[in-house]
């Protein structure tokens, strides 16, 4: 079996697995409470989601800790990467003894990294702002983006404003320091390696929508929901 069947595989059982769970009411709901301390809070992705969230008991009665430890190897692979490239990321936002000036540097850079990682997966170029394009999220900038949004990064606020100063933007969001984007081209057109919580997000859309929608007819059958199919199709595709 070749890497591309492999993956193909892996979505499959992952879809099963999140259908399964999205049927539960329930399902999605974390255990236990998250601190309200807009300084400490851990702002949530897929990743740590899955690696969180209890699974249902129509999947496993075997008191599994995360529905995370339910998922394909390969699949497991992923976040476990994006687990240790994100903590690898934050190291050099955060590193002690690092002169405000060197720090900035690395925080430009990391803007630079997301603006080319949008730039070489947008699907549309005729847009005007590149924050806000359409793109599908690669690998490369989740993590940098949850890097930056980190706790540990936005400890250090005094050298994400002096970086937006430099721009030209403001520091309130992430949108707002890349509003003015630094890089307006990219050598390379090749486009980077899909995000796996980007494609698991996209399975969860799917599984949310609807296979029939109701005929405005007053006595009308239901019709199958052909937008579901296309957009499974699509989702294949990639």
């Amino acid at each position: 079996m070749d890497f591309d069947d492999q993956l193909a595989q892996d979505l499959f059982i992952t879809s099963d697995l999140l259908e399964v769970q999205t049927a539960d009411n329930m399902g999605w709901f974390l255990h236990r409470e998250v601190s309200s301390t807009e300084e400490t809070i851990e702002i949530q992705t897929m990743y740590s989601h899955v690696q969180e969230v209890e699974p249902s008991s129509m999947i496993s009665e075997l008191g599994q800790d995360a529905i995370y430890r339910l998922l394909p190897p390969g699949i497991r692979s992923c976040i476990r990467a994006y687990g240790i490239l994100r903590k690898w990321v934050i190291s050099k936002i955060v590193a002690p003894r690092l002169g405000i000036r060197d720090r900035q540097v690395r925080m430009e850079l990391l803007l630079q990294a997301i603006e080319i990682a949008r730039l070489r997966n947008t699907e549309t170029t005729s847009h005007p702002g590149l924050v806000d394009r359409p793109c599908i999220r690669s690998f490369v900038e989740a993590i940098i983006t949850s890097a930056i949004l980190s706790v540990e990064s936005r400890l250090h606020y005094r050298a994400w404003q002096n970086v937006a100063l430099r721009r030209g933007s403001q520091c309130d969001s992430l949108f707002s320091l890349m509003s003015k984007p630094s890089v307006s081209s990219t050598a390379s057109k090749g486009p980077l390696t899909i995000d796996m919580g980007w494609l698991i997000e996209r399975l969860l859309e799917i599984i949310a929508t609807p296979d029939v929608v109701e005929s405005s007819a007053p006595e009308g059958q239901s019709l199958v929901n052909f937008d579901k199919r296309r957009y499974a199709n699509v989702l294949w595709f990639f």
